[in-house]
């Protein structure tokens, strides 16, 4: 897997700017969404894959064409490349006008990225929020997590609420999360939206499901929550359940301290049935990420 730098490194923190959910590295895996005209198809696919093996003077040779007469993917993936200095000499002025273009050309992560860049640079926020709409209204639920936080801070509850809704319909399940915390009426929904949130790979919603299962004494499933809110290794593919069980004892003990011996070892055979059931459907959600291909 191959990173870039993120181009906000050198960008000063504001408020705004710790809302929009997006302070990521810039990891090139997976996919985007293309925008070529049927003819240059073929050759933005090709330099998509250059991208996303790190091939970036391969990616840049095919980008720049591309760019050149509006394909929106291919600017906005060259600006990645500019801004960094990946493939191609660093040139960050030129870079951020071609991201431009793409966030002119409705290119949604562009529209974000520039969104961003407009935090950090103190932006009035009615600018803000237009580039994150033009993005939410493309699919892009990272961009309705930043609006519906916008719209709960303007005391606009149902509008946060259908954002989220909308959201959580396309997978995302920090959406999830903050509609179990924040529209939830019922104990039994707030557990519904966190557990699936959980099993979409949201570590918070875990993290909550463990203090709750603490809350009822309920030690086993307590640690189990602890465990995958803090990050288990080994059980995207062969699961290690030595390391699983280290790192459960090294985050999680305080669930399970107070019992005695033959307790605590009784309850960590529970952990591990539990653990074992939940990694049966377990399906992460990839997050966004700036300059991305997923």
């Amino acid at each position: 897997m191959t990173y870039l730098t993120d181009p906000f490194s050198k960008m000063p923190q504001t408020k705004l700017l710790r809302r929009s959910l997006c302070a990521l590295v810039l990891v090139i895996a997976g996919h985007v969404t293309l925008s070529a005209p049927a003819s240059a198809g073929s050759m933005l696919d090709e330099g998509v894959s250059a991208y996303r093996h790190g091939n970036f003077e391969k990616s840049a040779k095919i980008f720049t064409p591309l760019a050149r007469n509006g394909d929106a993917t291919a600017q906005y993936l060259l600006s990645c490349q500019m801004i960094n200095g990946a493939g191609v000499s660093a040139d960050e002025a030129t870079g951020w006008d071609m991201m431009q273009q793409a966030t002119d050309n409705r290119h949604p992560d562009a529209s974000i990225i520039m969104a961003r860049k407009l935090e950090a640079s103190g932006a009035p926020t009615d600018q803000i929020r237009a580039l994150y709409q033009q993005s939410a209204d493309q699919g892009e639920t990272q961009a309705m997590l930043w609006l519906a936080l916008d719209a709960l801070d303007q005391g606009k509850p149902d509008d946060a609420k259908a954002l989220l809704e909308k959201a959580w319909k396309l997978g995302d399940p920090r959406a999830a999360t903050l509609l179990a915390n924040r529209f939830t009426k019922t104990d039994s929904g707030r557990y519904q939206y966190l557990r699936s949130a959980a099993q979409r790979g949201e570590m918070r919603a875990a993290a909550y499901l463990a203090e709750e299962a603490r809350s009822v004494d309920d030690t086993a499933e307590a640690v189990g929550w602890c465990a995958i809110a803090t990050g288990l290794p080994g059980h995207n593919e062969h699961v290690d359940w030595k390391s699983i069980g280290d790192a459960v004892e090294k985050n999680c003990a305080k669930f399970d301290k107070d019992l005695d011996e033959q307790d605590r070892a009784a309850n960590r055979e529970r952990v591990d049935q539990f653990l074992a059931t939940f990694f049966e459907n377990y399906q992460p959600w990839t997050p966004w990420k700036p300059c991305a291909v997923r």
